[in-house]
C-alpha cells in the first residue's frame, strides 16, 4: 500500500509540473506573440534604439552570460585589452543581438517580397553559391554565430534557393508551431539535429536533391561528439559531422558569413567553397579540414568582435595550446 501511495503521489507532482511548464509555455508563446505586435507597429527606425536598451537590460539581468561574455574576450584577446574595454566589448556584444532578435521578428512581420530582408540585406558572392551547386551534389553552407546569423535562411529563402536548416527547435511546443509557421513562409525547411540518425539520413536527403544545409559550426559540442581543433589558440571540441558529410557525399562545403553595416543595413558574403584536403589519413583530414574553416572564422570575428555571440560557451572544454603574445590579435 505504501510503494502504490508513493506512485501516486509522484504520478501527481508530475502532472503537476507538466500542468505549470505548459502554462509558463503559453505564457511565453503569447509574449513573444505580443513582441512580435510591437515590432509590427513601431516605426522601423526605432528598433535600433530598443534594441539597445533590450541589450543593455539584458547585460544587467543575465550576470551569468556577463560573466561568460567577458571570461571569453580576455580568453581570446588577452593583455590587448583592457578590463574596461572588454567590458564594453561584452555590452555592445549584447545590444548587437537584441538588435538581431528584433530584426528577425521584423522580417517575419514584415512582407517578404518588399519588406526587410528585402531591402536591408545585401549579398555578396551569390556566384560561389551557384558555381557549388552546379556540382550537383548539393552545399553543406557554414556559418558561426556571427551577425545576424538566423537571417541567412530567410534571405535565401526569398531569393528562391532550397535551404534547409539544421536546428534545435524549443521545448515549448507552442513556440515551435509559430517557429515552423515561420520557416514556411519563407520556404525553409527544417531537419532536426536529434536523433543524429535521422538528422543524416534527412540531410543526406536534402543534398541527393541538390539542396543546401546550414548549420553553425561554432557550436559546443560534448567530447563524444566533437574532435579537439584549434579556436583561437584553444583545442576545442568541435562537431566533425559537416566534413565527415562533405567528404561521403561530394557536397561542397560552402562558408556563409553576415554582419551588421554601420548605417543598420547587413551584408551577407558567401565565399567559394573550401577545398577539402583528403588523404589516406582520414581522421587527420578532418581535424586539418574544420581547422581550415575555423581560421576563416577566427578572421571574421576578429573582424567584427562585437557581432560575435561571447555569451555561447564555446571555450566550456578549451585547452590552450601555446601562450599568446601580448598584444597580438
Amino acid at each position: 500500500m505504501e510503494t502504490e501511495s508513493k506512485t501516486q503521489e509522484k504520478k501527481i507532482k508530475k502532472q503537476t509540473l507538466w500542468f505549470w511548464e505548459k502554462f509558463l509555455w503559453r505564457v511565453n508563446a503569447l509574449g513573444f506573440k505580443a513582441t512580435l505586435g510591437i515590432i509590427r507597429i513601431l516605426p522601423e527606425r526605432c528598433l535600433p534604439t530598443l534594441g539597445d536598451w533590450f541589450g543593455f537590460l539584458g547585460y544587467h539581468i543575465i550576470p551569468h552570460r556577463q560573466k561568460i561574455a567577458q571570461e571569453n574576450i580576455k580568453r581570446v584577446y588577452g593583455s590587448a585589452l583592457s578590463a574596461k574595454q572588454i567590458k564594453s566589448m561584452a555590452k555592445a556584444a549584447f545590444k548587437n543581438i537584441s538588435r538581431d532578435m528584433l530584426e528577425v521578428g521584423l522580417s517575419y512581420v514584415s512582407p517578404p517580397d518588399q519588406g526587410f530582408l528585402q531591402k536591408n540585406i545585401s549579398v555578396q558572392g551569390i556566384e560561389n553559391l551557384d558555381n557549388a551547386l552546379k556540382k550537383g551534389k548539393g552545399v553543406i553552407a557554414i556559418s558561426p554565430h556571427l551577425g545576424n546569423f538566423p537571417l541567412i535562411g530567410f534571405k535565401m529563402g526569398i531569393l528562391g534557393y532550397p535551404f534547409s536548416l539544421i536546428a534545435k527547435d524549443p521545448k515549448n511546443i507552442y513556440l515551435v508551431n509559430i517557429f515552423q509557421q515561420w520557416r514556411n513562409r519563407f520556404g525553409i525547411g527544417a531537419i532536426p539535429y536529434k536523433p543524429r540518425h535521422r538528422c543524416a539520413s534527412e540531410a543526406l536527403k536534402v543534398l541527393r536533391k541538390n539542396g543546401i544545409i546550414m548549420l553553425l559550426i561554432d557550436q559546443n559540442p560534448t567530447k563524444k561528439y566533437g574532435v579537439d581543433v584549434i579556436f583561437f589558440d584553444y583545442q576545442i571540441p568541435t562537431y566533425s559531422g559537416p566534413i565527415i558529410l562533405a567528404l561521403k557525399t561530394g557536397a561542397a562545403l560552402v562558408p556563409m558569413f553576415i554582419h551588421r553595416n554601420t548605417n543598420n543595413t547587413e551584408t551577407l558574403h558567401i565565399v567559394p567553397e573550401i577545398t577539402l584536403k583528403k588523404s589516406d589519413a582520414k581522421d587527420q583530414d578532418v581535424i586539418d579540414n574544420l581547422r581550415a574553416i575555423n581560421v576563416l572564422c577566427e578572421a571574421w570575428i576578429k573582424k567584427y568582435p562585437e557581432q560575435w555571440w561571447w555569451m555561447h560557451r564555446r571555450f566550456r572544454w578549451a585547452k590552450k595550446i601555446f601562450p599568446k603574445n601580448d598584444g597580438e590579435l
